[in-house]
């Protein structure tokens, strides 16, 4: 039997992440900055043990059974008391759903909202996961150029004359790939140009938390008059990764229905993860875990950008993020960034080419992703101290 795949299904860009990856993993001594996973020292491991130890043996049956479709009722109070207690959001007529990470978001929004033909704007250059779940709805992911500030509002204005868009998607603090930070004045007008256009906004947030620098930023959510804000934010750079606990807050009208879908696609959450993350929450200082988060990040992306900054080419530009876990590397056009990525591979560094986060399919650019949260700090000063002196090569001092 043959089977007919419709096309939709199928679309997405090159997963540069993973060729990086699979290149490396065979390479004694590969150092890479390729991998977007938290950093390992920074995440609270006795007290996830203790309160999977308390939960298994104080009433194993409450994780064994059936649980609500909308997730553990303790652990939604406790994510919307800090939503709207630490980031001033206002609860009323909102609703919380709990997802599998923030990631299981990013394909449930354009499925229940998007009809084929669609667009869906977002930055140039953002998450992978985010510009290939909106394709695969038939959906258009449209690329809105960026600055030094994030997407631009004119450019956004420009792109919406088409009368096809649906939402708006942007990863306002520490942005993946980027690291930029979105300034205050820049996302009342994008909120702007969203409300003139009758367009939600799909506010991605899992790196909100993790400032290292600077001060805080009001998210999009804090400021929403108009009802018009999704806001997504997880569990998983701040306590772990592997837990996948993640979270939506916006118009009920509308989590109610990405509820539904979510329902009928995956029944319930696991009780497990929830309550875990609920145990937890319950019996450290969240606060004090997030700063040992912030401590961990600043100590890395300080290596990294000293040394970058002692060994780099002048001409090479990276920005300087203040938080998160991102930094984008630019080069000079006149180089030749393919094999500029060759030559960092064969002295054993990885880096992810812009190419990976092109939402309009761009094959490759001038940038390249760099996280510094997974490797030691030795080690990155070593893998930096190699990139720098290959960017001398290739652009000079």
């Amino acid at each position: 039997m043959s089977f007919s795949i419709p096309e939709r299904s199928t679309l997405k860009g090159p997963n540069f992440i993973r060729a990086v990856f699979e290149r490396g993993a065979g390479i004694p001594g590969f150092i890479s900055f390729g991998i977007g996973n938290p950093a390992p020292e920074a995440i609270p491991v006795k007290a996830i043990q203790d309160a999977f130890d308390k939960l298994v043996h104080e009433n194993p049956m409450l994780l064994l059974q059936y649980g609500p479709m909308q997730g553990d009722a303790h652990l939604a109070e406790q994510t919307l008391h800090r939503l709207v207690n630490t980031h001033h959001m206002n609860s009323d007529g909102q609703s919380l759903l709990i997802s599998v990470g923030a990631g299981q978001l990013l394909g449930l929004v354009p499925r229940t909202v998007c009809e084929p033909g669609d667009e869906v704007y977002m930055d140039a250059y953002t998450f992978t996961s985010g510009i290939n779940a909106v394709r695969n709805t038939g959906a258009i992911a449209k690329g809105i150029a960026m600055d030094e500030f994030g997407m631009i509002p004119e450019a956004l204005d420009e792109a919406v004359k088409s009368g096809k868009g649906k939402y708006v998607y942007l990863i306002p603090n520490f942005q993946n790939p980027t690291g930029i930070t979105m300034p205050l004045e820049r996302r009342k007008a994008i909120y702007e140009v969203a409300s003139k256009h009758d367009l939600f906004i799909y506010e991605d947030d899992p790196y909100g938390e993790i400032r290292f620098a600077g001060d805080y930023v009001p998210t999009f959510k804090s400021f929403d008059t108009e009802n018009r804000v999704l806001y997504a934010g997880s569990y998983s750079k701040t306590l772990s990764a592997g837990l996948r606990v993640g979270f939506m807050f916006g118009p009920k009208e509308v989590v109610d229905v990405i509820q539904v879908l979510k329902n009928n696609c995956d029944g319930q959450m696991p009780l497990v993860t929830q309550r875990v993350v609920s145990t937890v929450l319950d019996n450290v200082s969240y606060d004090e875990q997030i700063e040992e988060v912030r401590r961990v990040y600043k100590m890395k992306w300080d290596a990294m950008y000293e040394t970058f900054q002692q060994y780099a080419s002048s001409k090479v530009h990276i920005t300087v993020p203040t938080g998160g876990m991102f930094a984008w590397m630019t080069m000079p056009e006149d180089v030749d960034c393919d094999a500029f990525f060759e030559a960092c591979m064969e002295h054993k560094v990885g880096i992810v080419p812009s190419g990976a986060f092109a939402a309009d399919g761009i094959p490759n650019g001038r940038a390249f992703r760099l996280s510094y949260t997974v490797p030691t700090v030795e080690t990155i000063k070593e893998g930096m101290k190699i990139l720098g002196e290959l960017t001398v090569q290739f652009c000079g001092k």
